[in-house]
């Protein structure tokens, strides 16, 4: 039986037009990037600027950075947000968190889609107007006065009724409290409706450090007004078109909520019990939820 040899010459003729090709292609595709980044930013800012922001805004369990993208390309951009879990305790695991915009513009953030926790427990328990209730706002005093009053806390402090920025600066000077990266602002309760495209609508909750331009001078008893003109500077950025379904948010709801500018609560992070106690004694808190100090209160969920 004879055996035909291959044609040598015709196998490295093949791998040869295999080897060009390939390297055709990655010219020409190296190249239209090249050209399509003159007419736009493959960097994709918005990644930074809106869903960046968009997922401090409904994740206040974690501290989260600035970030800093993959310098983006034909088949996407993925924006990276390094943070740790919101904490009475300072030294806390960091970790990174995806953002991806895909060739289609198609946005995902599996571990971004709202807060967990007893932090996410007590934002999500914050309502619309719910008044006064003496009840929850002694058993609250209780908790607070039972606690060595040297320790740090996260908390949440509701509000009896939305309070405006006017009545908000009031509030700040009668109680000496100053603006900073630890007094966060919650400008909507969340809310849950089944028959909505977005069935669970996160609360949003806004600092003025949780934009992609740096940090800002923060002010004192007047930092709400300074908070709420950075808010609805912000949300002017947003198009309709913006897909922020992955945070339970949607661009109508955050415009209209800047327009409104009222606040329902108050998230303050690394405030000493002896500070937290005193706006207990005033008619507009309903109550404060300490979700972690630096006393343990137990294995987080």
């Amino acid at each position: 039986m004879n055996v035909r040899e291959p044609d040598w010459a015709y196998v490295a003729r093949s791998l040869l037009r295999v080897l060009i090709v390939s390297m055709t292609l990655f010219v020409a595709l190296y190249a239209a990037e090249g050209a399509l980044a003159t007419f736009v930013d493959l960097d994709d800012k918005r990644l930074a600027q809106v869903y960046g922001t968009a997922a401090r805004i409904t994740n206040p369990d974690k501290r989260l950075s600035t970030g800093y993208s993959d310098g983006g390309g034909l088949l996407g951009t993925t924006y990276t947000l390094t943070g740790e879990p919101r904490r009475a305790d300072h030294d806390q695991p960091w970790r990174e968190y995806e953002i991806t915009k895909d060739l289609f513009g198609v946005i995902r953030a599996p571990s971004l889609s709202g807060p967990s926790g007893r932090l996410g427990d007590a934002i999500t328990a914050v309502d619309a107007n719910p008044g006064e209730d003496k009840t929850l706002t002694e058993a609250s005093r209780k908790t607070i006065d039972a606690l060595p009053q040297t320790l740090e806390a996260v908390a949440v402090v509701e509000f009896t009724h939305p309070m405006t920025t006017e009545q908000l600066v009031a509030f700040n000077r009668r109680h000496r409290l100053c603006g900073g990266t630890g007094v966060s602002y919650v400008y909507a309760p969340s809310y849950y409706d089944d028959s909505d495209p977005i069935p669970l609508t996160n609360a949003i909750v806004w600092n003025r450090g949780m934009t992609a331009e740096g940090d800002p001078t923060y002010q004192c008893e007047t930092e709400p007004e300074a908070a709420l003109a950075e808010f609805r500077r912000w949300t002017r950025k947003l198009h309709e078109t913006d897909d922020l379904s992955q945070f339970g948010l949607t661009p109508h709801r955050l415009t209209e909520t800047a327009k409104e500018g009222t606040v329902h609560a108050l998230l303050l992070d690394h405030w000493k019990l002896s500070a937290l106690k005193p706006l207990l004694n005033t008619p507009e808190t309903r109550t404060i939820t300490l979700t972690d100090t630096t006393f343990n209160l137990g294995t987080p969920k």
